[in-house]
């Protein structure tokens, strides 16, 4: 511990004469202690502030550019199909190939369909049509007129020497229109002998759209660019728009990019930066929208102004509280100071300056406060748990050092001992918890043994241990074997139902023998364990003493059941999965009537081999066999219902799988099967775990194989599955809401979240748009 009056000097304490500067040390270390965190929490709010306002502001200008280009597309392609219908009218027709029309009937007949199909069109400003074999130009402005008499000839001129069968353009002399030119005939080698043209009024589109739109043509293109802002911030009129607009560098990337949609940022019409989103389509048309990031910066000003008032009120209070706080809690320090110099404890010197005696003292309930906790880690029970642990694995090689531990940790030497082990079945198949989860299963079996321990009025310990639940059961030396089984008995049944009725665990308990010393626990142990190996072929008994099942094990000739493992192949190369299952059973019946285990699980490892050998011969891919872990697999599985389910359900049926089609075939085999079986199923709860072990792969190969073949993700088509129903049901339904969220596995707010993420629209606008 450093010098005491070296610390008081540094703090500026000078003792006895202005003991006032500590005080004031003290205020001012509060007020930092303060102020920092503050600031820091103000700068990350102020940050997550900043982040949601961007995304905010990028979700508005998405918004707004959908539906710019939802009304652009519609009036447009309104038009190109009225400029279409007006081509292949059989007026104009007649009048391009037929002889000419010295009455003028039908040219009157023209202007009139001209006229109907310019005043059913707010939007259109003129339509004219030239006809190249008379030199006459019928539109709505000047009726019928010689080319060289119209005024904008030089803008016919230049239509029919474009080549371009249609094409959207500004014609010179017409500011604010576009033109949609169509060149006529639309069919034919003669060459073109007309051109239909459409002229629109800008202004008008562009406040159908949206304020402040601006339209602009090019060479071969069309480009619609909206000049806004989320925050409805108005632009000073009269502003030419498209002729800056035009100018934009922005607009200039955008043209050259070959990209479809895209995002970046570039010089604004105000000369700042702005931030540009695109998005082309197939008819040569592109929407832009452009925000200024001035406006972004602006709508945060407010939040930098909320950020300081917040942080000058939280300074100012945190410098009032620690100045009255450090007060009071200065004035026990002097009454300490004064009540220090009559302090007499042993082990702790009278000292001349009432600081070191305050000091010492401190040492010394440091050094007692040492001790106690040191006394407390050794009655801790985790440590005892270390203990116990070290015991069941044997790691104890010394008696002597085994009951010098067993005295630290309260453990009895001479009592009788058992251990039983406890180990749940089919929780992992069952998807109620995964594999690695292990030490969770094996702590809530711990707890539930640990409870039921102390209601039986026994003595022992209970401690998770290797993913199990492991007690160890103490016993009076005295008492009877028959009387131990009897209690090892009540309290195991009561264990069984204890995790049946609450944890809706099926366990299986391996009891060992019982020993008169603590030394062969470990013993007791191996014995438990290998009692749990008996599953194999005794399932059917939730308890196991090792006693009576190695009592009744059968002096039985071992035979491997050939004749049945080449009955089950032959009933697989046949595709008869019915028939092999009938044969692996009796195979499975007279592998249990050995009643040992080691042949047993070797006779399954066998069959296994001979089962890839089959695999092999059919032609199945080596790589599609190893990729599978038909081994590691076999491992795993315990009892005889496990591994009479695994080859029944998942080995059987990827034997078809890997035989009938090479990796390719199977694979889309596989990702066809998953796909209806999505769509069948796409209001349950669709895991890729689950279809995984449906199809007989691992996860990770079937993620690889179905991105691979439908070009997306797994979470990604059965979120489109599901939503594709809930569109069904909106539009051919009465359901409600939440009913149509259930059906398809969702909650009523999930649902709406999701919904609108995929259609840009609430459910309920959804069904109103298509009911």
């Amino acid at each position: 511990m450093a010098n005491w009056s070296g610390f008081l000097k540094y703090l500026g304490i000078k003792r006895q004469t202005n003991p006032r500067k500590y005080l004031y040390r003290l205020i001012w270390l509060g007020c930092i202690s303060v102020c920092i965190p503050v600031v820091l929490a103000s700068m990350v709010y102020y940050q997550i502030s900043t982040d949601r306002m961007e995304k905010y502001i990028q979700t508005e200008s998405d918004s707004s550019l959908t539906i710019m280009k939802d009304r652009a597309e519609r009036v447009l392609q309104e038009m190109e199909q009225e400029s279409l219908q007006l081509a292949n009218d059989p007026l104009i027709q007649q009048a391009l190939s037929g002889p000419q029309d010295p009455s003028g009937i039908l040219t009157i007949d023209i202007l009139k369909k001209i006229a109907l199909v310019k005043n059913f069109n707010s939007f259109i400003n003129d339509i004219y049509l030239y006809n190249s074999t008379e030199h006459v130009v019928l539109s709505n402005e000047y009726g019928s007129i010689a080319l060289n008499n119209y005024k904008y000839k030089d803008n016919i001129e230049k239509l029919l020497a474009s080549k371009r069968p249609t094409q959207w353009t500004q014609l010179s002399g017409r500011e604010g229109y576009i033109t949609f030119a169509r060149l006529l005939p639309l069919i034919g080698t003669g060459g073109h002998q007309g051109v239909l043209g459409f002229e629109i009024e800008t202004s008008m589109l562009s406040k159908f759209m949206e304020t402040d739109t601006v339209l602009l043509t090019g060479d071969r293109e069309l480009v619609v660019v909206k000049l806004n802002d989320p925050f409805g911030v108005d632009r000073k009129p009269g502003v030419d728009l498209t002729e800056q607009t035009a100018k934009l560098k922005g607009i200039a990337m955008i043209k050259a990019s070959d990209q479809g949609a895209g995002f970046f940022v570039a010089e604004g019409i105000d000369g700042k930066p702005a931030q540009y989103r695109f998005v082309k389509n197939v008819f040569s048309r592109t929407y832009v929208s452009v925000i200024p990031e001035q406006v972004i910066t602006d709508q945060l000003g407010w939040i930098r102004k909320l950020m300081v008032m917040i942080v000058t009120v939280f300074v100012a209070v945190g410098i009032l509280l620690t100045y009255f706080t450090s007060k009071k809690a200065y004035t026990p320090i002097e009454k300490l100071i004064t009540h220090s110099r009559s302090l007499r404890v042993d082990g702790v010197e009278q000292k001349e300056d009432e600081l070191d005696i305050i000091k010492e003292s401190l040492d010394y309930l440091s050094r007692e406060t040492q001790k106690l906790e040191s006394y407390m880690q050794d009655i801790e029970p985790s440590l005892r748990e270390k203990f116990l642990f070290q015991l069941l694995s044997g790691d104890y090689t010394a008696n002597q050092t085994l009951i010098q531990d067993c005295g630290t940790y309260g453990v009895e030497v001479d009592c009788t001992y058992v251990t039983l082990i406890v180990d749940a079945e089919n929780i992992y198949k069952e998807k109620r918890f995964l594999p690695e989860e292990k030490g969770i299963v094996a702590f809530s079996l711990a707890n539930v043994m640990q409870e039921l321990l102390r209601n039986h009025g026994l003595k022992g310990y209970v401690v998770p241990y290797q993913g199990r639940g492991v007690a160890i059961l103490q016993f009076k030396p005295d008492m009877t074997q028959q009387t131990m089984r009897s209690l090892t008995s009540d309290y195991v049944q009561a264990m069984i139902e204890a995790f049946h009725t609450y944890l809706s665990f099926e366990v299986t308990v391996g009891v060992g023998r019982y020993y008169p010393y603590v030394a062969d626990v470990p013993v007791s142990y191996k014995e438990a364990d290998h009692a749990l190996q008996y599953r194999l072929f005794r399932d059917a008994e939730p308890v196991l003493f090792i006693d009576d099942v190695e009592h009744g094990k059968k002096q039985t000739l071992l035979r491997y059941p050939g004749e049945w493992e080449a009955a089950i192949m032959e009933s697989l190369e046949q595709e008869d999965i019915a028939s092999a299952v009938q044969h692996f059973r009796k195979f499975t019946e007279m592998l249990q009537g050995s009643q040992s285990y080691v042949f047993i699980y070797q006779s399954y490892h066998v069959f296994l081999s001979s089962f890839i050998v089959s695999l092999e011969k059919q032609g199945a891919n080596v790589v599609d066999i190893m990729e599978h872990n038909l081994f590691g697999q076999l491992r795993s599985k315990q009892t005889s219902k496990e591994m009479c389910d695994w080859f029944e359900e998942t080995l059987f049926p990827l034997y078809l799988w890997l035989t009938r089609n090479d990796r390719e075939a199977a694979g889309d085999s596989a990702i066809q099967w998953i796909c209806k079986y999505i769509v069948d199923n796409c209001g349950s709860d669709l895991s890729l775990v689950h279809c995984a072990e449906r199809v007989g792969v691992s996860p990770s190969y079937l993620s690889r194989l179905f991105k691979k073949k439908m070009g997306k993700n797994f979470l990604e088509y059965v979120v489109e599955t599901k939503i594709a129903e809930a569109r069904r049901l909106l539009k051919d339904t009465d359901q409600s809401i939440s009913e149509v969220a259930a059906a398809i596995g969702y909650s009523e707010r999930n649902f709406i979240r999701v919904f609108q993420r995929h259609t840009q629209m609430t459910p309920g606008h959804f069904r109103t748009l298509h009911r």
